[in-house]
């Protein structure tokens, strides 16, 4: 092959002084530019192969192989037809030197001294920026054996380029690669090196050297911290004198040959050889066939045995002698790993240290985090469920030797029954903490001992995690009985915490306790409280007199709302028990807390006012209304009002507020008498909180309340306050104040009762502001003047500005007028003043100096409103000659219609003799029934014409339409009956009367206007023609058709 020196008959495959040479590589930021040798080095010959895991039938990928020199070459071997002879750069086929091993070391420079390059593997990781770690082993007779790790960090080179990742982990740059080498113990002439899944194992002189390669992502490790690339490194001593040839790892088991023919199975945890077997070549040949039969080395004995395995199969072992292969490898080698596993992990020496000592076995049983590893690595080594079965039980026995109760109760509640019995493993974390010597013969550690008598933890810890299997299979009653005695042995925890002693000292250190098995009882009833006998579990609890309110929370998980709701109130803690009480109920759906709500909500209101109020508000989206709670609201202010007065009487008859007086002996001389005033104690059931109904009413308005009773309430509740903002704010909020009409009420924007506020408002004697608003809202704005003008004659003249009706208007600034001069009576000057200015604020056009004059005093000197009275004069005149005018204009108009009455009534229509109804084509003169001509021509009887403008007239003319027609036949009854008597009375000309009057009217609804020509006409203009002949024919015809 090119690169790789002369052949064996002595040519080469190179021209000559073309052996080897170097050539430049491209220099990176991060180091000088350096040569690479290509090609071997002349004298030197391949001692290892490293093979990539990555390589394919086609080609090896990039490979690494070492020298007879202690060198290290990259090397990639492909197929025929893809051969880099013929690629256009020969350089990149030839191998390529990465290091020289030893050299800086030993400072022996490149040839035999160095050592050979025994062993040699790698691994690479996935990705562009993965890293890599290269393990070389080198070796040699009287050579110092040695095993060179190289390590890669996983960055890019300074140059950015995209570079070989083994030549990136063979870099001189210590931010690129980092290298360590360990130096083993004697001398072998071939240190071999093997690897299976990510370990290692390398032949020595003393044993066998083993380990884990690191290939885990993160390459920033501290070189002293597993940063060589070696994890869990560790020595075999060999059992025998005899070094072995050759030798061989499987996932399990280390696989030795020794000079005669003798292979050992080593298990890699137990380390000791559990299965050994001589090899007889000659037998096996003779028994084969031909194949092995001819092969000359196996009967020579020249040639000596290897081990080979495949790096593809890790579990595939050949055992080769000269040209002849045998499988060696068992298909069944982990069935009793599990055993060893276990038995090292309870030893403590499972770790594959290097150096494991009785100090660090015992470090490693007392690292939980490490025995949980190991005791998990050994359960994946198990094959089927009793194998796992018997790891768990170990690994509760080791927990319980080591005092670690609760973990082996979890461990020993995870083992079936036929292993550990149920009523054994109880009563066995029962016994110690009765104070009862188990007899049965079960070995407790001293540890074990103490943490069992140390009380039920771990009993509790074993009932608990076999309650959670038993919920998981849905068992019942299971649930319930493990409850049941789960609810008692935490009961007996919490007596014992607090009756053991009552020395002060003793009491703070059971304390915590005491709590802390409170709370997991109370955690333990509330997650478990749909799986557990509800009226079982309180009944345990009411045994050991547990107060009603620790019940509560069990109660509302179990789903007894009513229950938990009592117990919460049963605290002596009021506000405790209440804000309990409210906790249950918000927990609970609104199906099952309603009825509760509106049972207890006065004594959730009297115990916490403003946390029930707010309660009550987050449950209203739900259903919970507010109409059934304003009768508690109602009743809590009644309280609180009774309360507010029997405070005041206490007041009046002892005015310093204080409840309690007490006359004893002074401390200071017995002559003088000591008194001791204590304030009297206040009821701790009832709070006085003005602002929770308050709060709770507003909320529910603002949530959509529309009641009338509720907004009413609220009123009288914002009545009651000092501050009159409230109430100001709400009333602008929901009355309109849109001016309207006077002695109509504005359009009212909620169901607040006008009236029941102003009478609430004005018993009061106060909120004159309120009132005016109310007054205002329904439309009574006079009163609302009158009251503004004594409370603010600022808003009085706003509210009187704010009128629509001129004489409205006007009689409002009237009154304001009238106000103005009361107030400055006494001073003429004043008053006119006064007044003058209410006359200049609202107008000349709408009052004047005439109007005000009553107002002014008898003594008031005219030249004070001298010129108001000249502008009214010239007022007056000017009006006079616009009345005039008007009056002018009124006779010609007047004179304008009476000349068009003179031709009206001179007024003539022409009609044919022979005309027809325009509707009915009925001959109008033939007909008994009156009819109208139009000044269009057309006629039409009375009947078809009613009939042909009633579907056009509004409701209102419809009505009055029809209360004509009632009456005008009423009246021709009354006249009908006159004349049959045969006698003319003055009453019938009263009816004549008024039926002429009907029947102008009847005759202005229906013949107003021609119906052919006139707006009924414009109206039905999107109607069809379908009364006429021609249409009637038409949809005949259409008829007929469909038929067809």
């Amino acid at each position: 092959m090119k690169g790789f020196g002369l052949n064996t008959d002595g040519s080469g495959s190179f021209r000559p002084g073309k052996a080897w040479r170097e050539v430049s590589s491209a220099p990176s930021a991060a180091q000088k530019e350096t040569a690479v040798q290509l090609g071997l080095t002349p004298g030197c010959h391949i001692t290892a192969v490293g093979w990539n895991s990555f390589g394919t039938e086609r080609s090896t990928s990039k490979i690494l192989l070492g020298s007879s020199f202690g060198e290290i070459y990259e090397y990639e071997i492909e197929a025929e037809d893809d051969d880099v002879s013929g690629s256009s750069n020969a350089d990149e086929a030839l191998p390529s030197l990465m290091v020289r091993l030893n050299e800086s070391e030993s400072g022996a420079g490149t040839g035999t001294s160095s050592g050979i390059v025994s062993g040699l593997v790698f691994s690479t990781g996935e990705g562009e920026n993965a890293g890599a770690v290269v393990l070389a082993a080198t070796s040699g007779v009287n050579k110092q054996t040695r095993l060179h790790s190289y390590l890669s960090t996983g960055n890019s080179d300074d140059s950015g380029r995209p570079s070989s990742k083994l030549r990136t982990v063979f870099a001189s740059s210590e931010s690129l690669s980092r290298r360590s080498f360990m130096e083993l113990p004697g001398s072998i002439n071939y240190a071999d090196l093997q690897v299976c899944n990510g370990s290692f194992a390398m032949r020595t002189e003393t044993g066998i050297y083993f380990g884990m390669i690191d290939q885990s992502s993160s390459r920033n490790v501290p070189w002293n911290k597993r940063g060589n690339g070696i994890l869990d490194a560790g020595m075999f001593s060999y059992e025998t004198t005899t070094i072995p040839i050759s030798i061989a790892m499987t996932p399990h088991h280390f696989i030795t040959l020794c000079e005669s023919n003798e292979v050992r199975f080593v298990n890699r945890v137990a380390k000791k050889t559990i299965q050994k077997e001589r090899v007889d070549w000659v037998a096996m040949a003779h028994s084969a066939g031909s194949n092995i039969a001819l092969d000359d080395g196996i009967f020579s004995g020249r040639t000596g045995a290897e081990l080979i395995m495949d790096i593809r199969r890790p579990d595939q072992v050949w055992l080769r002698k000269s040209r002849s292969l045998m499988h060696v490898s068992s298909t069944r080698e982990d069935r009793d790993v599990w055993k060893f596993s276990l038995s090292a992990c309870l030893k403590g020496s499972a770790s594959h240290g290097a150096y494991s000592t009785p100090h660090a076995s015992m470090r490693r049983l007392n690292d939980d985090k490490y025995m949980d590893n190991e005791f998990e690595h050994t359960k994946s080594l198990c094959t089927d469920d009793a194998q796992k079965a018997v790891v768990t039980a170990a690994r509760a026995e080791f927990h319980l030797s080591h005092g670690r109760i609760e973990l082996a109760a979890k461990y020993m509640a995870q083992c079936p029954p036929s292993l550990v019995p149920f009523a054994e493993t109880a009563v066995r974390f029962a016994l110690p903490s009765l104070g009862i010597k188990d007899k049965r013969p079960i070995a407790e550690s001293k540890m074990a001992k103490e943490a069992l008598k140390g009380g039920n933890v771990g009993l509790i810890s074993y009932l608990s995690d076999k309650m959670r299997s038993a919920k998981a299979r849905n068992d019942s009653v299971a649930c319930t009985m493990l409850g049941a005695w789960l609810v008692e042995l935490y009961l007996n925890e919490r007596e014992q915490g607090t009756g053991l002693t009552m020395e002060a000292e003793k009491v703070e250190l059971r304390g915590p306790n005491m709590n802390a098995s409170h709370t997991m009882m109370q955690q333990f009833l509330s997650s478990n409280a749909y799986n557990m006998d509800a009226k079982t579990i309180l009944r345990i609890l009411c045994s050991h007199n547990v107060a009603a309110s620790e019940c509560s929370v069990y109660a509302a998980s179990a789903g007894d709302i009513g229950t938990a709701v009592n117990a919460a109130l049963c605290n002596e803690n009021y506000m405790a028990g209440a804000l309990n009480a409210l906790r249950v109920l918000s927990d609970a759906s609104i199906e099952q807390a309603e009825p509760f709500y509106y049972k207890h909500a006065f004594t959730l209101l009297s115990r916490a006012p403003m946390a029930s109020a707010k309660a009550f508000l987050g449950r209203s989206r739900d259903g919970l209304r507010a109409t059934k709670l304003l009768p508690i609201f109602m009743r809590y202010e009644k309280k609180r009002s009774k309360i507010a007065e029997q405070a005041r009487k206490e007041a009046t008859v002892l005015p310093t507020g204080l409840g309690e007086i007490k006359i004893a002996e002074s401390r200071i001389s017995h002559e003088i008498v000591e008194m001791r005033i204590g304030e009297k104690p206040k009821s701790l059931s009832f709070v006085d909180d003005e602002k929770a109904s308050i709060t709770y009413l507003e909320g529910a308005i603002s949530l959509g309340c529309k009641s009338t009773a509720v907004f009413n309430y609220l009123v009288s509740l914002y009545v009651d306050l000092e501050d009159e903002s409230p109430l100001s704010q709400f009333l602008s909020k929901h009355i309109s104040s849109t001016a309207t009409v006077p002695g109509l009420k504005p359009r009212q924007k909620s169901p607040l009762d006008l009236p029941c506020s102003l009478r609430i408002a004005l018993q009061s004697g106060r909120h004159f502001r309120s009132v005016i608003k109310l007054y205002m809202g329904l439309g009574m704005r006079q009163r609302a003047v009158e009251l503004a003008i004594n409370v603010d004659p600022v808003l009085a003249k706003e509210l009187t500005m704010d009128s629509i009706e001129r004489e409205e208007k006007k009689r409002l600034w009237l009154m304001i007028a009238k106000n103005a001069a009361e107030e400055g009576l006494g001073d003429g000057e004043n008053v006119v003043s006064k007044v003058l200015s209410v006359l200049n604020e609202c107008g000349s056009d709408l009052l004047s100096i005439e109007d005000v004059l009553p107002f002014l005093p008898d003594v008031a000197q005219i030249d004070q409103f001298r010129d108001e009275i000249c502008d009214a004069l010239t007022s007056y005149s000017s009006r006079i000659e616009d009345y005039l005018k008007e009056m002018n204009d009124c006779d010609h108009t007047c004179n304008g219609l009476r000349e068009e009455i003179r031709h009206l009534s001179e007024y003539t229509t022409n009609m044919n003799y022979d005309a027809k109804c325009v509707f009915t084509e009925k001959s109008v003169v033939g007909e008994d029934e009156p009819f109208y001509v139009f000044p269009s021509g057309f006629v039409a009887l009375e009947s078809a014409l009613k009939k042909a403008v009633i579907p056009y007239l509004n409701d209102m003319q419809a009505e009055l339409l029809a209360s004509i027609e009632r009456e005008m036949q009423e009246i021709k009854g009354q006249i009908a009956g006159s004349l049959s008597d045969g006698e003319v009375k003055s009453e019938d000309n009263e009816y004549q009367y008024r039926l002429d009057e009907l029947q102008c009217r009847l005759d202005g609804l229906i013949a107003a206007e021609c119906p052919l020509t006139g707006s009924i006409m414009i109206e039905s203009i999107d109607h069809g023609f379908c009364d006429s002949k021609e249409d009637e024919v038409y949809i005949a015809s259409d008829n007929l058709m469909v038929e067809a």
